[in-house]
């Protein structure tokens, strides 16, 4: 199974067991470039959402103009009326310091509580691939209502580098 595949194993039965044939407003995803933009896309195919925001913090791997190159973990501007995010963060490019040093740098709550502004559904349904080394943290100590925390390592084969990686998957369902 490749990457894409074994990801969709986990991810999308999660997602549609807490929004599935609902109307969706606003979903936050990673990957600005023709693969990540379109992967995301097909992800999503199935869901009735308004729009897909793409962020992308390398400038050589945006490819289109609505890409925001930004940090989805760090916004500048935090986008509201957010049901689904799906932060896809890694490789050895994205922090050139310490894990717990970009730990320090973003706000989950500031990111959840913009989300479920004027969020219909009042679920925000959250889910970070750990790609840069970082502990669980969706599940830690905030000041939310959440439910549904689940941390599992997706495995798959990469035909182009010919090897087999892991990656952990965590996902958590904030709500009002």
């Amino acid at each position: 199974m490749n990457r894409f595949e074994s990801v969709n194993e986990v991810y999308l039965p999660y997602v549609e067991k807490y929004l599935g044939g609902k109307p969706l407003q606003n979903i936050l995803v990673c990957g600005g470039n023709e693969g990540g933009v379109n992967a995301e896309i097909d992800r999503h195919k199935h869901l009735n959402y308004n729009k897909m925001f793409h962020f992308e913090v390398v400038e050589e791997s945006i490819d289109y103009d609505e890409v925001i190159k930004d940090d989805i973990l760090c916004p500048e501007v935090t986008i509201e009326s957010v049901n689904l995010i799906y932060a896809d963060v890694g490789g050895s490019w994205y922090w050139k310091g310490k894990p717990s040093d970009y730990r320090n740098n973003f706000d989950i709550e500031k990111i959840v509580r913009n989300g479920l502004k004027n969020n219909k559904l009042k679920t925000l349904v959250f889910l970070f691939f750990n790609g840069i080394n970082q502990e669980p943290f969706l599940n830690d100590n905030l000041n939310l209502k959440s439910k549904d925390f689940f941390s599992e390592n997706i495995s798959w084969y990469d035909k182009w580098n010919k090897d087999n990686f892991t990656q952990r998957l965590d996902g958590i369902v904030f709500y009002e």
